[in-house]
């Protein structure tokens, strides 16, 4: 399996969430030893809660460790990504990150590096921020597609099982929409993307999976689980 430039995206779990410690094992597992990492915790706002959790699941881990500072410019964020190897990116409101990330023009960093070798991961808003569209309920209204950044083909939803709602509000919308397919992800478990391309799913608990959820040709959906990854 290809280990640099990927892109994970996890439904729920990990370090910010305090369960599901092999998927921060996985995310390790795709870089060299004793890595550079970082955190960015701008969909919460920088809670401090999350860095702290950051650095307690990844000291001993990795040669260096750092956060990106709350309101850090473009050229502060440049310097930082330097020597990266993985950036996590954490949970929390999906249209803030996204909005910051673009308005900013951070995105293009985060995407150049990412080309360059840098593995994104990141958590519910922290994973799915990434795709041409997100499932979210960040604007207050219910759950609705929310442009993202682009740099993995089609949409994402997270807590695809966890969240009573958020299942059949998912296919409600792909049933009514037929241009709209995406990737719905289990807490537990993580979608793998290179190039712009989902190429499978990791999944740390029995039962949590990531599927292709598209429409029918006849009626409803269908539902693909995705190639497992080891």
């Amino acid at each position: 399996m290809e280990r640099s430039g990927a892109i994970v995206a996890i439904g729920g779990g990990g370090f910010t969430h305090q369960c599901d410690p092999v998927l921060d094992d996985f995310c390790l597992s795709l870089l060299p030893a004793l890595p550079s990492i970082g955190f960015v915790g701008m969909a919460s706002g920088d809670a401090p809660e999350k860095i702290e959790r950051f650095y307690d699941r990844f000291r001993g881990h990795s040669e260096t460790l750092s956060h990106l500072p709350h309101g850090a410019s473009f050229a502060e964020t440049s310097d930082w990504l330097a020597g990266k190897d993985m950036v996590y990116f954490g949970g929390g409101n999906s249209e803030s990150l996204v909005r910051q990330l673009r308005e900013r023009n951070l995105a293009s960093l985060f995407q150049r590096a990412n080309k360059q070798g840098l593995v994104l991961a990141g958590v519910s808003a922290g994973g799915i921020c990434w795709f041409d569209w997100a499932f979210s309920d960040a604007g207050g209204n219910g759950y609705s597609v929310l442009k993202g950044l682009g740099l993995v083909a089609s949409g994402a939803c997270p807590h695809y099982r966890e969240e009573p709602e958020r299942r059949p509000a998912f296919e409600t919308l792909i049933t009514r929409d037929a241009s709209l397919s995406g990737y719905a992800i289990d807490d537990g478990a993580c979608v793998v993307a290179y190039a712009g391309q989902v190429k499978g799913y990791f999944s740390a608990r029995e039962g949590s999976a990531a599927y292709l959820v598209s429409k029918s040709d006849t009626f409803g959906v269908r539902s693909k689980t995705l190639p497992q990854l080891t």
